[in-house]
């Protein structure tokens, strides 16, 4: 192996082994791993270092575009994402960049060279962008599966509506029932339907939702049932009009996508398919030459 290697190497396990210490979303192999790794030492340990980086932290979140990214991924994430939190969050990041730094410099200071030097910068700078990343890569995670089921839960709604049940009764349920179905669905009516209980007008938390989410479907749904309020007209009859469009936008939706498969599929049958027909056609004639040319 070539000595340059070895940094960049060495650099990119300890880019991995943090982001396994340091990930929220921890599965079972994580939670083994923090168990065996001195939970109390390692807390007060980033408790000392918070302090040292709490001032940078709070130049880094000055900047007003900056501390309203960061606000909009938490919210959007689903998380809370006041300015105390959004500290915490920059706090968090930097000390992994932190730990990041220090093998990195270890590392220049062992194998001093130009491949070193330009990886080391270039995994710092993952390892700060990298939560941003992850936060990114769930959130369209969620809206694609929002989108995917959002349709049968709007018929849900305009089903349990028409039954006879309110619109926080018909939101709590639609939370209840989908939440085997979609984890996405079920928590977002479901924080819907606390938001109303717990005081806040539905036209507000309404508007929340659709800011969490952010899509076209969710927008025109809070439209509608904020202007159905207003307007005094049927909530039911409301429900059962936009269930209508709804259902024509997810069927063009799906009718776009059958027609985009077949020019996707273009290139695979290009790589993979026609070389392995072009062999089996040709070979037999190639097997023919090859013996017409030995005899």
């Amino acid at each position: 192996m070539p000595p340059e290697i070895i940094p960049i190497l060495l650099g990119l396990w300890a880019f991995w082994i943090i982001n396994i210490f340091y990930n929220p979303n921890e599965n079972f192999v994580r939670q083994r791993l923090r168990k065996t790794g001195g939970k109390s030492r390692r807390k007060s340990l980033y408790n000392n270092f918070s302090k040292l980086l709490k001032p940078i932290s709070i130049k880094s979140i000055s900047n007003k575009v900056f501390r309203k990214k960061i606000h909009e991924l938490l919210y959007s994430y689903g998380v809370a994402s006041s300015d105390d939190d959004i500290l915490e969050f920059e706090n968090r990041r930097l000390y992994r960049l932190l730990i990041v730094v220090i093998f990195c410099a270890a590392m220049l200071f062992l194998f001093p060279n130009t491949t070193t030097a330009s990886s080391s910068i270039l995994i710092c700078y993952m390892t700060y962008k990298y939560p941003e990343y992850q936060i990114m890569k769930h959130i369209k995670k969620k809206q694609k599966e929002f989108i995917k089921y959002f349709p049968d839960a709007v018929d849900l709604l305009s089903v349990c509506v028409e039954a006879g049940l309110g619109v926080d009764g018909a939101i709590e349920r639609v939370a209840s029932e989908f939440s085997g179905l979609s984890k996405a669905v079920s928590s977002e009516f479901n924080r819907l339907s606390k938001d109303v209980m717990s005081g806040l007008p539905r036209e507000e938390a309404l508007k929340n939702m659709a800011k969490r989410i952010n899509t076209n479907d969710l927008q025109s749904f809070t439209a509608m049932l904020v202007q159905s309020e207003k307007m005094g007209t049927s909530v039911a009859q409301s429900l059962r009009v936009y269930c209508e469009s709804l259902r024509t936008r997810k069927k063009q939706r799906i009718e776009e996508l059958v027609q985009s498969a077949s020019t996707k599929m273009t290139i695979p049958m290009i790589l993979f398919l026609l070389p392995a027909l072009f062999i089996v056609i040709l070979y037999p004639a190639v097997i023919k030459i090859m013996e017409n040319m030995a005899g």
